[in-house]
């Protein structure tokens, strides 16, 4: 499965989503197909590069994007760790929502960011490594 069909569904889903539910459900799925990507361009790019702690995967991509320190790459860790917070939010604060800011917003207003930071993610990985993932593209985890 490539790891855009899952950001791709989550854009389709964010269209429909009016329960509380459903749009805290559509930020996960932007934010877990994107990482995907994320993890797949990165080894594109990098392919000699050691696997990724299972336990802290997600961190671990986020810091491996920040190193070395270059505009495109930095972008990319940047909006990873945006979004990654937006889905945070959306599975373990289940009484109060926040955006960056630690300003409380809707849950609703939350997928809108997290829709907007998920664009602008992708723009990155396009820059930082073009071209979508393929079928059956592996993060490498240890």
């Amino acid at each position: 499965m490539k790891p855009m069909e899952f950001y791709r569904l989550a854009v389709a889903l964010a269209q429909r989503a009016t329960s509380e539910q459903w749009q805290r459900t559509v930020v996960g799925r932007l934010y877990y197909g994107l990482h995907h990507e994320a993890c797949c361009r990165y080894y594109r790019a990098n392919p000699s590069a050691a696997p990724l702690g299972r336990g802290s995967r997600h961190a671990s991509l986020q810091t491996r994007f920040n190193q070395p320190r270059d505009a495109k790459s930095t972008k990319v860790a940047n909006l990873l760790r945006q979004l990654r917070h937006f889905r945070t939010q959306a599975d373990y604060e289940l009484g109060q929502m926040y955006d960056l800011g630690r300003k409380p917003v809707t849950p609703a207003q939350a997928l809108s960011s997290a829709t907007f930071v998920a664009e602008l993610l992708l723009q990155a990985l396009e820059s930082y490594s073009p071209g979508e993932a393929p079928d059956g593209c592996v993060c490498r985890v240890r």
